[in-house]
């Protein structure tokens, strides 16, 4: 099959969908006590008494012809329409303003001034067409529909809360822009499940024409408590992506830390059985720090207060088996064993971490020259 798009192909129009959904749950998240969000009702996506909004997401620029301002201005007058409870009209679009758009003054523009803007549109396209003496085009047709005097009332009416929020967030952008502004409390790696949820939770349209598609305040605030206890309660779970305790590192893992300052102090008690195992726990807690955390939302300052609270511990134990010690060898490997194999304390904003991330991070502080750290005991 050719890799190149289908004549009907309705990728466009299944994006133009979800990035109905997504400004939907924007303005969900807009509501007050008491309002509610209507999608497919009068329009796009309805707030009663409030606002109504046509989204497009289009990657073409806005000119005086285009029809996403045509199209829209007809639509809000048709006869089954009533303008008068609404305090603004918003067309909501990705596109930019062409160069030469008259259109892009329409927000700091009069009711009056707005008129002479389309009606002035309407005459260049007249006289084009008389110019080149052509059939009328649908788009010429439109405009003529909208400016037809019969309605000069109901089109007054419009205009004057007809606005265009033209450069609005592409569907990427718009995904950013609500996780940051609105989706709070939750790490950034839960985020993009939590935003499915909610859009899940938007597209459950009703099960009959009679029913209206709605979403209340009340029904929307529910959801989202429901989902903040959800992902807040995952969250504190330890990520344990790189802690494998049945996969050692291979051969050339090992040599290629064989020069650190930890590794070294294992070979100076003469343990080379456990150097693989601290390898891998030194690893893995070293790519938790520089790649997980950072999904987490854990500041540096977290990981520095473990770390000193097990330097403190660690400094002394090491006080007291030095103490006790009479063969350094042995009891430096026996108290190598009793500290690792220590259950870990709880870390700040998370459930108990592995062993391994514990044994780790103080493998990195042996590996401090400054720390002066050591397995190798001292007979006291």
């Amino acid at each position: 099959m050719s890799a190149d798009r289908l004549i009907h192909d309705a990728t466009a129009s299944t994006k133009g969908t979800i990035y109905q959904l997504c400004v939907a749950v924007q303005k969900c998240y807009e509501m007050i006590a008491g309002q509610k969000v209507l999608i497919e009702c009068q329009g796009d996506i309805t707030i009663p008494n409030s606002q109504q909004v046509e989204t497009k997401h289009y990657s073409d620029t806005l000119t005086d012809n285009h029809p996403n301002i045509w199209k829209t201005l007809q639509n809000w007058m048709q006869d089954d329409f009533d303008a008068e409870p609404y305090t603004s009209l918003i067309l909501y679009t990705t596109q930019q303003f062409g160069e030469r758009a008259a259109i892009s003054r329409w927000n700091g523009a009069t009711s009056q001034e707005r008129l002479e803007i389309i009606e002035a549109i309407h005459r260049q396209a007249e006289e084009r067409k008389s110019e080149r003496q052509n059939k009328a085009s649908n788009m010429f047709l439109l405009q003529r529909d909208v400016l037809d005097l019969s309605r000069r009332d109901k089109l007054t009416q419009v205009i004057e809360k007809f606005v265009i929020e033209a450069c609005s967030p592409t569907l990427p952008e718009l995904h950013t822009v609500i996780k940051q502004q609105y989706i709070k409390g939750i790490l950034d790696g839960k985020k993009d499940d939590f935003l499915d949820a909610l859009i899940g939770f938007i597209t459950q349209a009703p099960a009959t024409r009679e029913q209206r598609w709605e979403i209340t305040y009340d029904r929307f605030d529910k959801k989202v408590g429901d989902l903040n206890n959800l992902y807040c309660r995952e969250t504190r779970v330890f990520p344990r992506k790189h802690f494998n305790s049945a996969k050692l590192p291979d051969g050339h893992q090992v040599d290629a830390h064989r020069d650190h300052a930890f590794v070294q102090k294992i070979q100076d008690i003469e343990y080379l059985p456990v150097i693989r195992e601290a390898v891998r726990d030194y690893q893995g807690t070293v790519q938790t720090i520089n790649g997980e955390f950072k999904n987490y939302e854990v500041p540096p300052s977290r990981t520095k207060n473990y770390a000193d609270e097990l330097v403190e511990i660690f400094e002394k134990h090491y006080r007291v088996a030095s103490r006790k010690c009479t063969g350094i060898i042995a009891d430096s490997q026996s108290f190598f064993d009793s500290v690792t194999v220590e259950e870990p304390r709880e870390f700040e904003g998370f459930d108990r971490p592995p062993m391994a991330f514990r044994n780790g991070l103080l493998h990195t502080q042996l590996d401090d020259e400054e720390k002066d750290l050591r397995w190798r005991l001292e007979n006291i």
